[in-house]
C-alpha cells in the first residue's frame, strides 16, 4: 500500500483520492500569465474535485536569464517575476476549505531544463532591509544555471 492510499486526501477528500477527469493547460490556453495570487483574475478552467491536470509554465524569470553572464537587474522586469498559471476553479470548493494537491511529476523543459537561480540586488531572502539587517555588505548579482 502506498502513502497516497493511506493519506488524508485519499481517505477523507471529496474525490476519495480518485482521478476523475484530465485537463491540459499549455501556454496557448493559459494566455496571459499573472503575478499575484488571489481573487483578482477570472479562472481559465473549471474542474471537479479529483481532476488530473498537466500544466505547462515558464520558469521564474521567463527565460530572461539565458546565460550566467546576465546581470539580473538589467534583464528582469520587476516586480513581474515568477509567472503564475491559472487560476483554476475547483467546483464545490468554498472559502475556508483546504485543497489537497498531489504532484505526480515535474518535467523540466526548454534549452536549459536544469534550472536557474540568481542573487539579485535588493531582492530575495539574503537581502538586508530596514527591519532585517545583515552583517555583511550586499552580495554581488550572480546567475547560476
Amino acid at each position: 500500500m502506498s502513502w497516497f492510499e493511506t493519506s488524508l486526501m485519499a481517505r477523507k477528500g471529496v474525490a476519495g483520492g480518485q482521478a476523475r477527469s484530465e485537463h491540459r493547460i499549455d501556454e496557448a490556453r493559459q494566455g496571459k500569465y499573472h503575478y499575484v495570487y488571489g481573487p483578482y483574475v477570472d479562472p481559465i478552467l473549471h474542474v471537479e474535485p479529483g481532476a488530473v491536470l498537466e500544466i505547462e509554465t515558464h520558469d521564474a524569470f521567463e527565460g530572461a536569464l539565458a546565460t550566467e553572464q546576465c546581470v539580473p537587474s538589467e534583464k528582469l522586469n520587476f516586480p513581474f517575476l515568477n509567472p503564475q498559471n491559472g487560476p483554476i476553479y475547483i467546483e464545490g470548493a468554498e472559502k475556508g476549505d483546504c485543497l489537497a494537491v498531489y504532484i505526480k511529476k515535474i518535467v523540466p523543459r526548454g534549452p536549459q531544463p536544469c534550472g536557474t537561480t540568481a542573487m539579485i540586488n535588493g531582492f530575495g531572502g539574503l537581502v538586508g532591509t530596514a527591519d532585517t539587517a545583515i552583517l555583511n555588505a550586499p552580495l554581488p548579482e550572480r546567475v547560476k544555471r
